[in-house]
């Protein structure tokens, strides 16, 4: 016997989890399915001894707590969460630690002006005309999607620039190379270096984080997962975990339904995948696929991952003189050698941010929370020999140690009472991603955008959210792209 939904969403990731929420909330009837055993895909935690650790999340991006008037802040209000979640501001954006060189950025546009200038006077009129166009790029991506935009300002800040990468445009406005490292600092967050970027996502994802500042989720974010399923319950819509999709049904070029791994039937007319395409080809079968799609997944290489040091301290922060959240700790100004040696296995430059700076309790009184991050090449984890992976993983997160001790964290390995290192190879066992990429694919100026696989899936009656599509990877992208996949399901519903 078989049971009927309106849309089957499949996979309880950000991008899931918003679509999911979205459709139900608009009256659809909508079934959840994930086959881990709690949602949030990377939005989740762990618990190791007396500490529960955030995997993933360092900045939320998008809110504007001030006003409350960020679009993902409306979002979220829109979709109950922000009354089940305490978001907190983070009073700072980051400090960028060099061996020469120190700087704090400071949240919000005229207080960037105020210390940048102050800071590198002779640079005062270029890291002007760089904040301009990124505002203005990105006030034109914005317009795009909600209409309102010229003719001329798509050609003079968007189709001028959609080829061109961060380094290309930045470079030519500011010279110093200190001032560039620091304005180009969060790259890391889009897991490639100022030559490779994309210019125009990269003005975006700069813009809204140095309008907006960032946040953090009191409890981690398995809270605003958690969130997710209460809101989504109370529209109407189910959840189930524990319980992936085994088969997606398909006849006459349209989804017809699924097939759970309880071998339940569930018919359907929509279905929203935020697995990874791969896994998606598997689930509706690779002889099924259209070659031009399959070729599009082959023309694309896939983006970085990440290597973690997870540390319970047993001193509270105070005492080790961390007065920052997020602090970026770089061994030169150049970029693409952090690139290129964290994907060796031999990184020389790591975030380190300190959950206690972002809210007291985020461990137990007179502890800290640290978690210690290097993007990492999944390749090259994935070519170890199995023998040699618990030896890489030990020498890795050691040098990574090294790295925040000698430069940050003075006697920082006789405070730890509990230390677990995470691999692209763990981001694989948890996600099923390939290479545990955190991102899909690279943001390169020719995958970015529409350039991206389309939200509009190879049969009629499938849409995809998440990390591989629009917009890409990340919390706020993540969870646009699921809204957004919603959206056009309530679209084409509305139509019919």
């Amino acid at each position: 016997m078989s049971e009927k939904f309106d849309a089957v969403v499949i996979g309880a990731g950000l991008g899931g989890l918003s679509s999911a929420a979205t459709l139900a909330k608009n009256g659809l009837s909508v079934l959840l399915l994930d086959k881990h055993y709690k949602p949030g895909g990377y939005a989740t935690s762990f618990v190791r001894g007396r500490f529960e650790f955030e995997v993933a999340l360092h900045a939320l991006s998008g809110l504007d707590l001030d006003r409350k008037r960020g679009y993902m802040y409306r979002m979220l209000e829109d979709l109950g969460i922000t009354k089940r979640v305490e978001f907190v501001k983070l009073p700072t954006l980051y400090k960028s630690v060099y061996p020469d060189f120190e700087f704090v950025m400071p949240a919000g546009r005229e207080n960037i002006e105020n210390v940048l200038f102050d800071t590198f006077p002779k640079e005062s009129e270029g890291i002007k005309r760089f904040l301009d166009r990124i505002s203005a790029t990105n006030a034109v991506l914005t317009g795009l999607q909600r209409g309102g935009v010229t003719k001329e300002q798509i050609q003079e800040h968007f189709v001028k620039y959609q080829d061109k990468t961060l380094a290309e445009v930045l470079n030519a406005d500011v010279k110093d190379v200190r001032a560039r490292a620091i304005l180009a600092q969060l790259t890391g967050y889009f897991g490639l270096p100022p030559s490779k970027v994309s210019y125009i996502l990269a003005a975006s994802g700069l813009d809204t984080y140095f309008m907006y500042g960032g946040a953090q989720i009191r409890g981690t974010s398995h809270t605003l997962a958690n969130a997710f399923v209460e809101s989504i319950t109370e529209f109407g819509g189910e959840v189930r975990l524990s319980n992936g999709a085994k088969k997606i049904l398909t006849e006459g070029g349209r989804v017809t339904g699924v097939i759970t791994e309880k071998n339940e039937k569930i018919e359907t007319d929509y279905i929203v995948s935020n697995v990874n395409p791969f896994a998606l080809c598997n689930l509706i079968g690779l002889d099924k696929m259209p070659e031009s799609f399959l070729e599009k997944l082959r023309s694309k290489p896939i983006a970085i991952a990440t290597t973690c040091v997870y540390l319970g301290l047993d001193v509270p922060h105070t005492e080790l003189g961390l007065d920052e959240f997020e602090m970026f700790i770089g061994s030169s100004y150049d970029f693409d050698r952090l690139y290129k040696t964290s994907r060796s296995l031999e990184p020389t430059e790591i975030g380190l941010a300190t959950y206690n700076l972002a809210y007291s309790d985020a461990s137990p009184p007179g502890t800290t929370i640290m978690v210690l991050t290097t993007i990492s090449n999944g390749d090259a984890w994935t070519k170890l020999d199995p023998a040699q992976y618990f030896e890489t993983k030990t020498r890795v997160g050691d040098r990574m140690l090294k790295i925040a001790e000698e430069r940050v964290v003075p006697g920082l390995r006789e405070h730890i009472e509990v230390v677990e290192v995470s691999t692209p190879i763990t981001n694989m066992r948890y996600t099923g991603n390939p290479d545990g990429t955190i991102l899909g694919t690279p943001y390169t100026p020719d995958n970015v955008l529409g350039k991206r696989l389309p939200q509009e899936g190879p049969f009629k009656g499938l849409y995809l959210a998440g990390a591989w599509t629009q917009i890409g990877g990340g919390y706020q992208t993540c969870l646009m792209s699921g809204n957004w996949a919603a959206n056009r399901i309530l679209s084409e519903v509305k139509r019919k």
